[in-house]
């Protein structure tokens, strides 16, 4: 299954469950999903052997590109009552995985409007500095989200896209300055504040250090060019 595929199915079957809402939760409307539809799809991406390089960023965002979502609430209600889920500025969110909660009929419970949202799934890169890591650390992200995304098509892997580039989050104004054994080369942030590492050959050959003028928020490895939207 293309991977692009995959992340429409991903949504399809999120949104499917969030549009049996809306319930009434003290003054303001919420709507409810079960709790096992999040975490049945998001326990393939837990932490396995093969993944450490990669980390997972979940995050709501509207259907609408030129639309804006308001702040986003969230909480898990169970038997022991509600788990507040912290989601951050940009309305990402890492959810906490328990089977208990799925046996016991657990529900989300959020304040946006099923209709307006979609629920995005990035892979990334993990980070042990925010602000400096190498060209091979890059490359070897690279080879296991290709590996996991091929385990994801199975028999249709040959036909799924290889990891292309990996955007950086760092906000607008934000370089990365890529030091090799023949000088350096600077990377200006895009108009969405993200540094985009291309996969090239040249590259993976001088293996620069990259080093980010401000802390990396989070990055997403992208199977489109560094100029394409995703």
């Amino acid at each position: 299954m293309p991977f692009s595929r995959f992340l429409t199915v991903l949504r399809t079957g999120l949104l499917a469950g969030l549009l049996a809402g809306p319930v009434l939760a003290g003054p303001a409307a919420a709507f409810e999903v079960p709790y096992k539809d999040f975490y049945d799809e998001l326990k393939r991406f837990e932490p396995r052997p093969g993944t450490e390089r990669l980390a997972l960023r979940t995050s709501l965002r509207a259907k609408d590109r030129n639309a804006e979502l308001g702040p986003v609430e969230m909480r898990i209600l169970t038997a022991d009552g509600p788990q507040p889920v912290p989601v951050d500025a940009k309305n990402a969110f890492a959810l906490p995985l328990n089977p208990a909660w799925v046996e016991e009929g657990a529900r989300i419970e959020l304040n946006q409007d099923p209709e307006r949202f979609e629920i995005r799934v990035q892979v990334g890169m993990k980070l042990d500095d925010p602000t400096r890591f190498s060209y091979a650390d890059v490359v070897a992200a690279f080879g296991q989200f290709d590996a996991v995304i091929g385990k994801e098509a199975g028999f249709f892997a040959f036909a799924v896209p290889s990891a292309k580039v990996l955007r950086v989050q760092c906000g607008t104004g934000c370089t990365a300055t890529l030091a090799g054994p023949k000088g350096e080369s600077t990377i200006a942030a895009d108009d969405r504040g993200r540094v985009n590492i291309p996969k090239e050959r040249r590259l993976l050959k001088e293996n620069p250090t990259i080093t980010l003028s401000r802390p990396a928020l989070w990055t997403s490895i992208s199977t489109k060019d560094s100029g394409t939207r995703d």
